[in-house]
């Protein structure tokens, strides 16, 4: 049976949620205090893993106000994480209040670890981007957090693109026409790794596809919906044609020469990256520009491919409103700056919220771009427009392995992405049918 709920957040309410909280409820609530008569704030358990600036960002929520204590319990990955969680939630007890994400929310709403945090949030919404909302989503209903999704853009080696004379496409169609054109001078537009289908995975979500879609009490699962083979025919027409190179991800210095080289014209990324790249690309460091991704001919308005892990709230936690204040308030500046990496002194880009322009330029690396305040603008437009919500099923880690398989078989020629991706969706089939989950294949 497919279970579902609501999250919602309004401006404004990031402190004043906190009020009312002081008071703890009755007996040992799991990450919440065990003092029926305790006057004093709520305290909560926050499990993460960020080593870098998790606590200091709890220590300054703390001091922040009086209401509600956070106690950021550092994990040591995201794989350890969900062990520790699965072990508290068998045992009932030492279930923590609000845990980073570490599998997709629908996992979460399936296994019955997540709770509908709906009326707490709803006051809030409008802290938030609609990206972000709209990943805290199953079934229309919010069961996590609106955590933020990172929003893709285009980066081009303006240089090469310059030299062949190439104009930059803003559509998928162009794109390949873009690839074929470079390849005349022996020149990839992109790169494919074999190992690595979420590229794929973006394209889809971009042209509107849903993998699996809830109707009622069973699953629909649809991975060859008109989308998904309008992405696919963008990738195959590159693969067919030898348009991009596939260098693989496991080898990351090899990579990142490759794209340094100026033999791999552009890619789609993210703002995380850039650093990385800034790092690794030193001959062409200065010689990229950023750009909006391409959109399909047919789209009805720009959009952004993104998707995250929402932090969430697990069912036993009888103290979601705490949660949630805390949420609220990782919006403000106050905990933006908070979470500066003393080391580095590097903020992180809040992503959830509904304006992060003050913010892009700590995140884009100086000298990299051909022009620093465009790139910035671009960073920011795609949260703008990023999607966020992109549906994964109740059995993702079962899946998933099976699409990189069938991708890296479509990446080297020997099917076609439309075999890949129908082998993918009888594997899902057959998945969800031994396991007593009810469904129905889309027609």
């Amino acid at each position: 049976m497919i279970r579902s709920r609501a999250h919602w957040a309004t401006a404004g309410l990031a402190v004043t949620a906190l009020a009312g909280l002081s008071a703890c409820s009755a007996g040992a609530a799991p990450g919440g205090s065990t003092d029926a008569e305790a006057t004093g704030p709520v305290t909560i358990e926050v499990w993460g893993w960020n080593a870098e600036t998790g606590e200091q960002v709890a220590e300054a929520f703390n001091e922040a106000q009086d209401d509600v204590t956070v106690k950021y319990v550092l994990q040591a990955s995201n794989t350890a994480t969900q062990t520790n969680f699965q072990n508290a939630m068998e045992a009932g007890s030492g279930v923590p209040c609000l845990v980073q994400g570490f599998a997709p929310l629908t996992t979460m709403v399936v296994n019955g670890w997540a709770q509908d945090i709906t009326e707490q949030v709803e006051p809030s919404a409008d802290l938030y981007n609609a990206g972000a909302l709209a990943a805290a989503q199953v079934d229309g209903k919010y069961y996590g957090l609106p955590s933020g999704s990172d929003g893709q853009f285009y980066i081009v080696n303006q240089k090469t693109f310059d030299k062949y004379d190439v104009e930059v496409p803003t559509t998928w169609d162009e794109f390949v026409d873009v690839g074929r054109e470079l390849k005349k001078h022996d020149v990839d537009v992109t790169n494919l790794a074999g190992e690595d289908p979420s590229g794929l995975m973006n394209l889809a979500q971009q042209a509107g596809a849903e993998w699996f879609a809830i109707d009622g009490d069973q699953w629909v699962v649809n991975f060859t919906d008109e989308g998904t083979l309008a992405a696919a025919d963008v990738f195959q027409q590159l693969i067919d044609e030898d348009l991009v190179s596939n260098q693989t991800y496991m080898d990351k210095p090899a990579l990142y020469k490759y794209f340094d080289s100026g033999k791999m014209a552009s890619t789609t990324t993210q703002w995380w990256s850039l650093t990385g790249y800034q790092t690794g690309f030193p001959d062409s460091s200065g010689d990229w520009a950023a750009y909006p991704i391409p959109q399909f001919s047919d789209a009805a308005e720009p959009v952004t491919p993104g998707r995250t892990l929402p932090s969430f709230v697990p069912e036993g936690c009888e103290n979601p409103e705490a949660a949630v204040a805390f949420s609220d308030w990782l919006t403000t500046p106050e905990a933006i700056e908070a979470g500066r990496n003393e080391e580095t002194g590097a903020v992180g880009f809040p992503v959830q919220i509904p304006d992060p322009s003050a913010y892009v330029e700590e995140v884009v690396p100086k000298d990299f771009f051909v022009d620093d305040k465009a790139a910035g603008e671009e960073i920011v437009a795609a949260q703008e427009r990023v999607i966020g919500k992109f549906e994964l099923g109740p059995d993702y880690d079962a899946w998933f392995p099976e699409l990189q398989d069938q991708w890296g078989k479509a990446v080297a020629g020997e099917i076609t992405l439309e075999e890949a991706l129908t082998a993918v969706q009888e594997f899902v089939a057959a998945d969800l049918e031994s396991k007593g989950i009810s469904y129905t294949v889309a027609e």
